[in-house]
């Protein structure tokens, strides 16, 4: 996934993985700086990207820290600050974005607002953002979160996904904030459009954003068989199901893996087919079964 198509215009790749703290331009209007904040959900950290040059957006700010903040402050220099933009609600994407609103007297764009995060204005799905410099299209994905938005760069068809597409890592989907069906219709929505890079809150650009699209909803697909599978084998907890299904897997991830089994089985009961067989406060003591 590191080689773009022919016809794609000349963009540097990096192999590995982003280093926190530095500065790196991954084209004529966009440049990269990872926080210091890695974890297994985060990879290296959280990416901020700086969109325009003297009229910039400022994606994705992450978590509230005082040298991110300087770095951010250093590489915006003299040019002026349309907007701070979150992806989403998520606490690894936002608690920066009040600060930095204030330094730079900019608003604070979301799709909603969410528990302590309150955007100063809400964006609509397809909304442009325009700096004079350039144009942002707004584009509502729900699926990891129900706020989710990735942003299309007009002027040269780069997508920042956010943390709905990524290429070292699968999404998270955990409800009740996720839902698989909502995600996998966002994908759909992604694949209808025309971009030709990828740039996500997390991990390395993607060069080939079609296929790595591709590779998601055929993932989610087998991980939909393979629940289907353990319920017509008489499974009808997660846990027994993540020992089965996940049994390749470190079981240090298999409470993770629950979670995203669980987002499995919320789908094919919104579909009609699978439903609880008895209910329980506790998700993980929920027994399922097959519709016949």
């Amino acid at each position: 996934m590191s080689i773009l198509s022919p016809h794609s215009p000349p963009f540097r790749m990096t192999t590995s993985m982003p280093s926190p703290g530095d500065l790196v331009r991954l084209s004529p209007l966009v440049r990269r700086i990872t926080q210091d904040n890695p974890s297994m959900f985060t990879g290296a950290g959280t990416n901020t990207h700086l969109v325009g040059e003297r009229r910039i957006f400022i994606l994705d700010p992450g978590p509230r820290n005082e040298l991110h903040f300087q770095r951010i402050v250093e590489a915006v220099g003299d040019a002026a600050v349309e907007a701070v933009i979150p992806t989403h609600h998520h606490p690894d994407h936002w608690p920066l974005a009040p600060l930095l609103a204030e330094r730079f007297r900019a608003p604070m764009l979301g799709f909603a607002a969410w528990g302590d995060y309150r955007p100063d204005r809400t964006v609509a799905d397809g909304e442009v953002l325009d700096s004079g410099e350039l144009r942002l299209r707004a584009l509502h994905t729900p699926g990891h979160a129900p706020d989710h938005l990735c942003y299309l760069l007009l002027d040269d068809e780069t997508l920042f996904s956010g943390d709905h597409v990524m290429g070292w890592s699968t999404t998270v989907i955990a409800p009740p904030g996720g839902n698989l069906n909502d995600y996998l219709a966002s994908l759909a929505k992604l694949a209808a459009m025309r971009f030709r890079v990828m740039f996500p809150a997390h991990g390395l650009p993607i060069a080939e954003p079609y296929a790595r699209i591709e590779e998601l909803r055929a993932h989610r697909e087998e991980r939909t068989r393979q629940a289907l599978a353990a319920l017509a084998a008489g499974l009808e907890r997660i846990p027994e199901m993540v020992a089965s299904i996940y049994a390749d897997v470190d079981s240090r991830l298999h409470g993770a893996a629950g979670w995203s089994l669980r987002a499995h089985l919320d789908a094919l009961v919104e579909q009609g087919r699978v439903r609880v067989k008895e209910a329980a406060t506790d998700p993980l003591a929920v027994r399922y079964e097959l519709v016949r």
